[in-house]
């Protein structure tokens, strides 16, 4: 597979995910919207997704559609994905002005052995339930989602996933999880996502076995696309790369925060689920 048509596939991928995860799909003049109702403090489940037709869109029109729809459904958040590099590297002053913060990220697939072997026995496969509750002490202690009920409704979200089938796994450390990962697969493709480590384990190892052994029972179940999406500018994606990881494709993510001002970049895009904390 040549790195173009790979990404195209992780974007079919990530867009099926979103509809199955959702209980309301809408498209609009430019792509997209996914909403669902059962998780509306999670901005990435409530998201307009922009396609190749951006080309004949503008910031002001595309955040009058993200306020008609978003807002239409109660949210008090603004959250615009858009698909192509170049779209949103347009759109970005105009969003801006308009409120809009925006993160770049990077779509990254397996190609290669790691540069070192890793230990995975300490990796375990864990149910809905342990997840949501080693999840919502991660998120708790994440910058944005600090609140016990933002913490507590990111978490609940694990539950969403594992009804499409996802899989979770962790490495324990002194009875209790210290890290975690999620691995979505279907039609032969499979995304590792939201691996998160509690910062006094970090620098162990523990979110590479777990990229790692989420990639082998990807391999083993046929996979041959093993993907996860990085954020464009910060650390772990150093470590993805060690792990043989190589971009193949990259987007923009544009959020307006409920307290966000007209002209202003405003604080941190949270909360969302996305980013790993390796």
């Amino acid at each position: 597979m040549t790195a173009a048509s790979d990404a195209e596939r992780a974007r079919s991928f990530q867009r099926s995910l979103a509809e199955r995860l959702s209980t309301c799909v809408e498209p609009f003049a430019w792509g997209t919207a996914f909403l669902d109702d059962r998780h509306p403090l999670r901005y990435d489940s409530n998201v307009l997704w922009v396609g190749p037709s951006a080309d004949r869109c503008d910031a002001t029109r595309l955040a009058a559609e993200a306020d008609r729809i978003l807002g239409g459904a109660g949210l008090g958040h603004r959250e615009i994905l858009v698909e192509r590099e170049r779209d949103g590297e347009r759109l970005t002053a105009g969003l801006r002005a308009l409120g809009y913060e925006r993160d770049d990220c990077e779509v990254m697939a397996l190609r290669r052995e790691p540069d070192r072997t890793r230990d995975l026995s300490a990796v375990v496969e864990v149910d809905a339930d342990e997840m949501v509750l080693a999840a919502r002490e991660g998120y708790r202690r994440a910058p944005g989602t600090e609140t016990e009920e933002v913490a507590r409704a990111l978490a609940e979200h694990k539950r969403a996933l594992a009804e499409v089938g996802a899989r979770f796994f962790a490495v324990r450390a002194g009875g209790r999880v210290a890290s975690t990962g999620d691995l979505y697969v279907h039609d032969g493709v499979a995304q590792i996502e939201d691996v998160q480590t509690l910062e006094e384990h970090r620098g162990r190892g523990m979110a590479s076995a777990i990229v790692l052994r989420a990639a082998a029972e990807a391999r083993a179940l046929g996979c041959d696309l093993v993907f996860l999406v990085a954020d464009a500018q910060d650390w772990p994606r150093t470590l993805y790369a060690r792990l043989g990881f190589d971009g193949i494709d990259r987007f923009h993510v544009f959020i307006r925060r409920p307290d966000a001002r007209i002209g202003s970049e405003g604080g941190p895009a949270l909360p969302r689920a996305g980013d790993s904390s390796a």
